[in-house]
């Protein structure tokens, strides 16, 4: 991934532009990552029409440029604003901004405001939701640069406070279901986790980031220099682990998704903007092109 194209926000005297914010962070992410995010800001644009409701629409695009903005300030992507010297301290203040939503002090305290509002406009409200996604990006902050091992409960809270309960939950409410089912769709976030870690694999692993669980360590015998080296025998083998895995969970969640009661809106939604994207990249990758091609989109 190219790091040539970074987002800088210039902070002007009052409310900030948040059309030209959300536009910025589109305009970045298709330069540095449009193999990877395109076909999901399609998604985002098209969902204002089929929704039949532009407020639930527009909360989900400026939340998910949020949260992508916030994510790309922990992994060193988008530059720290001014006055924060650590990505942590940076994040920690965002948590604490979701709590009492007083004194925005940047562009994403702004976007916050303006998504809590929105939502409030279709009577839903998202700060724990939030709070979840945020500590997870703190997590990550705290452990950049460090390639520490962590145990696989450890990493699986931390995934699920992300994927499960923070994001499965919110989109919930954005199609009008019932938040609460949230547990039904966990095959299919940690699947989703699954395709991400194998396409992110070598920024991941070159950030410091290791999302090998110790047990996988030492089940599949990946050396500790291995863990820097996303070509390595060990890394490649974990990376098959994954795409296996992931197959597996898609079919669970395709049987256990019948339990829930979800609108025609999300049931239409799951296959195609991640259970298909999902099941092609753990294709891809047990057939060996899915690393290769990474590679090619990063370089």
């Amino acid at each position: 991934m190219t790091r040539s194209s970074r987002i800088v926000f210039k902070q002007a005297p009052g409310k900030p532009d948040l059309w030209r914010i959300r536009k910025e962070i589109y305009r970045h992410m298709l330069q540095t990552r449009g193999w990877k995010y395109r076909s999901f800001l399609r998604f985002l644009r098209f969902f204002k029409y089929i929704s039949f409701s532009p407020t639930r629409g527009s909360f989900l695009e400026y939340y998910y440029v949020m949260m992508r903005y916030l994510d790309d300030v922990v992994d060193g992507d988008a530059p720290l604003p001014e006055g924060y010297t650590d990505p942590k301290d940076y994040i920690q203040d965002k948590i604490a901004f979701s709590r009492h939503l007083a004194g925005p002090r940047d562009g994403a305290d702004h976007l916050m405001l303006h998504c809590f509002s929105l939502g409030e406009k279709f009577g839903q409200e998202f700060q724990q939701e939030t709070q979840d996604i945020l500590h997870s990006l703190l997590f990550d902050a705290k452990r950049r640069g460090t390639w520490e091992v962590f145990p696989a409960d450890i990493l699986r809270e931390h995934f699920h406070k992300m994927d499960i309960r923070g994001t499965i939950r919110a989109t919930l409410k954005i199609f009008g279901d019932e938040p609460d089912q949230y547990p039904i769709l966990e095959p299919l976030g940690v699947a989703c986790r699954y395709q991400y870690d194998i396409e992110d694999v070598s920024t991941d692993l070159a950030a410091g980031y290791v999302n090998i669980t110790r047990e996988e360590v030492d089940a599949l015998g990946i050396r500790p220099e291995e863990l820097r080296d996303p070509a390595s025998s060990g890394v490649k083998r974990w990376v098959q682990k994954h795409a296996l895995e992931g197959l597996e969970l898609l079919e669970k969640h395709r049987t256990k998704v019948t339990e829930g009661r979800f609108s025609p809106l999300a049931r239409a939604t799951f296959p195609v903007v991640y259970g298909w994207p999902a099941r092609k990249v753990f294709q891809n990758t047990l057939h060996g092109t899915s690393l290769h091609q990474n590679f090619i989109h990063q370089t």
